[in-house]
């Protein structure tokens, strides 16, 4: 799976179980809202414009080599 795509993924439960927390929901009724809404067209992020991926991995090498 894409590195992308399991950010997207897990942001968005992430951002459900806040939303979850927010509204007081509890047992029956979390699992109900975050099904309802836990839809790969349904994510909840901030779109950008542009993506940092790049820097993020040249920030990961440097890290690496430094070890």
């Amino acid at each position: 799976m894409d590195f992308l795509e399991e950010l997207l993924i897990l942001n968005n439960l992430f951002k459900l179980n806040e939303i979850a927390d927010d509204r007081k929901l509890e047992g029956v009724e979390r699992e109900e809202f975050i099904k309802k809404y836990n839809k790969s067209n349904n994510r909840l992020f901030t779109p950008c414009k542009k993506y940092m991926i790049d820097e993020y991995k040249a920030s990961v090498e440097k890290y690496e080599r430094s070890k």
